[in-house]
């Protein structure tokens, strides 16, 4: 790697001796290293540093300032092999350990960034930056009560922290503690009164306590500062939306993807297509498909424009729901998915619990293997285990947040991250029984998913789940405004059949509340009967 970054450039061999001669001088190579940074060529400059490191290869700090310059200009990759090395020369370098928590973080590598975060703290426990990356690595991962504590000890450290003020604000905001996000915000504001962040935090926290003229008041101020914010644009587009304004709502949620570009992401989209579900679901129809045309126009080769544009303008073109779409929804809503959906009065992870509690009989002695698939938080796995503690449970999710939430549990014994098709398709050892509580909803077409699922499953092996009903047509499968697919009960139980299962439960109920109406489903137990061999 190292003979690749300094191709042209004496080799190192050489370069080594006439420095150990005394032909070149460290300090003037090290003088020119400085003024190439300082005038931003730091390919030349980091060229010149790794020289350095080759010469000395005891001093680390060579490695790190290349490995600075390598940030400077993006080759993230090269940087962190290089803080690593550093690493390596003196594992106690604070620099290094706090470059490379810096650099995983900015890579989206919570976990990471957190780890090392944590090591610099052995050596330091009250160092800032350390314990701000650790705060921001565990904010990141969806952890925010302990996020907290550590934006809350670089308070106690240092009161006057505008940074440590913000991120108290945000995170108590995130963790549902308006009212005390607000205060942090206003204290903030006092330390740096031109600066947007604050008010769109106090501004998000008056949102939620429905105090409209409030936060008005505190977004006006932001829109002066920082006109040009998509954070501040998607603030008032949540404003309008909670005022009932869809004019004005989806205006400055459009306004994101101008001010974004190339940025924009799968998140962004996501958002989008629910503000537009939730004005076509307010009566709002000519404005939705107005934005949804431009939509359309701006982003035609985008999965998730063309799978939300297809259930709201209820065309139906797709027969399963874009995986990127499923995966930006759910890891979106990880961190409070159970929250909402009590909200919902969810009912499926109990309904699938008590149909197999009196059919899949506790067995001493034999640990029998059990798939939830498309676990998400684990509410299905974990109500069956009530019944069921001694059996093996395994879970598959598309959503990594999701997995992460139901890895806290202590529920499953191996959990996946894949799709559940994949899954399916590349599974060796059969199954006791799957659970799918709510999966099937994402699927229009289901001949693949039953063909893959009778070969995971044993001999007389059970699945259990639901299914929500096609009220609006005699079509097998629909896909609704909301993103999601109904079926018809006889198409299920047509494809159960001819697949090789035998349904020994079946009962329609209602699966959960979806705004103000209730969402028709059915929740069925099957057993397999037969492998149907297909060719």
């Amino acid at each position: 790697m190292f003979f690749c970054v300094i191709k042209g450039y004496i080799k190192f061999s050489v370069w080594a001796n006439c420095l150990k001669k005394g032909y070149l001088e460290v300090n003037e190579i090290e003088q020119n290293a400085l003024d190439f940074f300082k005038d931003g060529a730091y390919e030349k400059a980091a060229k010149l540093y790794l020289q350095l490191a080759v010469a000395s290869p005891d001093n680390e700090n060579y490695l790190i300032t290349a490995a600075n310059c390598y940030d400077k200009i993006g080759d993230k990759k090269l940087a962190l092999s290089l803080y690593k090395k550093a690493l390596a020369v003196n594992p106690n370098s604070m620099a290094a350990l706090l470059n490379i928590s810096t650099l995983y973080y900015e890579l989206k590598r919570f976990e990471q960034a957190g780890e090392y975060a944590r090591k610099a703290l052995e050596q330091k426990e009250d160092n800032f930056a350390a314990l701000m990356n650790m705060g921001n690595s565990l904010y990141s991962r969806g952890e925010y009560a302990e996020a907290l504590k550590y934006y809350e000890k670089l308070y106690q450290m240092n009161p006057n922290s505008y940074n440590a003020l913000l991120n108290i604000a945000n995170t108590c905001y995130s963790t549902g503690q308006y009212l005390r996000a607000i205060e942090y915000a206003q204290t903030a504001i006092e330390k740096r009164p031109t600066s947007a962040e604050p008010y769109i935090i106090a501004g998000n926290a008056f949102i939620e306590l429905s105090k409209a003229a409030e936060a008005s008041s505190m977004l006006k101020k932001a829109s002066e500062l920082a006109p040009n914010s998509s954070w501040l644009c998607n603030s008032l587009a949540n404003l309008f939306r909670k005022m009932g304004n869809w004019k004005q709502c989806l205006h400055f949620a459009w306004k994101v993807f101008a001010l974004k570009g190339d940025k924009v992401n799968a998140d962004d989209h996501i958002n989008f297509g629910y503000l537009l579900y939730e004005a076509y679901d307010e009566k709002q129809e000519e404005l939705a498909k107005k934005y949804m045309e431009r939509w359309k126009e701006a982003f035609p080769d985008n999965p998730i424009v063309k799978h939300v544009s297809c259930a709201i303008g209820n065309i139906q073109e797709v027969d399963t729901t874009d995986l990127s779409y499923v995966k930006g929804l759910f890891d979106g809503f990880a961190s409070s998915f159970d929250e909402i959906l009590k909200d919902l009065d969810y009912q499926v992870p109990d309904l699938i619990a008590e149909f197999l509690k009196d059919t899949l009989k506790v067995k001493l002695f034999k640990k029998r293997q059990i798939l939830d698939l498309g676990c998400g938080t684990g509410l299905c796995g974990a109500a069956v285990k009530a019944y069921f503690p001694n059996e093996e449970f395994y879970g598959v999710d598309v959503s990594e947040k999701m997995l992460e939430v139901a890895g806290l549990k202590n529920i499953y014994k191996e959990l996946y991250f894949d799709d559940i098709i994949n899954f399916l398709g590349d599974a060796e050892e059969p199954y006791h029984a799957v659970i799918a509580g709510d999966v099937l909803t994402y699927m229009g077409e289901l001949k693949t998913f039953f063909r893959l699922l009778i070969k995971a499953l044993k001999p007389n092996g059970l699945f259990c789940f639901s299914v929500s009903k096609n009220v609006y047509n005699q079509s097998d499968y629909f896909l609704v405004p909301s993103g999601r697919f109904v079926h018809s009960i006889t198409y299920v139980l047509r494809l159960l059949k001819y697949y090789g299962f035998e349904v020994l439960r079946q009962e329609e109920c209602v699966l959960r509340h979806e705004g103000a109406n209730d969402v028709q489903g059915y929740v069925i137990l099957a057993r397999k009967e037969i492998e149907v061999v297909f060719e």
